[in-house]
């Protein structure tokens, strides 16, 4: 008798143990499956808001002059001819980028050239043209941050001197 008490106990205690683990298991899946929404919801996030910026220079035939300045250097460009010519350095490759611009000016920039855009109606606009951590960017303000390479740099920064 006592043997098969000792069977039906130990019968018992596994059907117990299995419905344990079960339950476990069941746990272990619905913590994996939420453990994977977080997961999609946050990469479904990160990636929504990754706009490409592209860059927007105006028009050769709706400015009446560019300016170029850098720190006591300046430059007012008139003719039609280096108008356009800048205006393609400038643009390179139809530029575009995922960094946007948050500021009015670049920030912690080496050899800023500012370029004025004036236009024939009235106003301007502005971009800026710099060196930072031995790499070069274009940045229009609230638009975008782009790259360039040393070479345009240079090109630019010699019709100032």
């Amino acid at each position: 008798m006592s043997r098969e008490l000792t069977t039906i106990i130990l019968c018992l205690y596994c059907i117990k143990r299995r419905k344990i683990m079960e339950k476990k298991k069941i746990l272990f899946i619905i913590l994996c499956v939420i453990v994977l929404a977080v997961f999609i919801t946050i990469a479904l996030y990160y990636f929504r808001d990754k706009r490409i910026y592209t860059l927007n220079l105006p028009q050769p035939e709706n400015l009446e002059s560019i300016t170029l300045k850098q720190n006591d250097n300046q430059k007012n460009i008139n003719e039609n001819k280096e108008i356009n010519e800048i205006l393609e350095k400038l643009n390179g490759e139809k530029r575009t980028t995922k960094e946007e611009s948050i500021q009015d000016a670049p920030v912690n920039a080496n050899n800023v050239i500012t370029v004025n855009f004036n236009f024939k109606e009235a106003g301007a606009s502005t971009i800026f043209i710099y060196n930072k951590n031995n790499k070069y960017y274009l940045e229009q303000p609230y638009n975008g941050i782009y790259q360039m390479t040393e070479e345009e740099y240079s090109e630019i920064e010699k019709l100032i001197k």
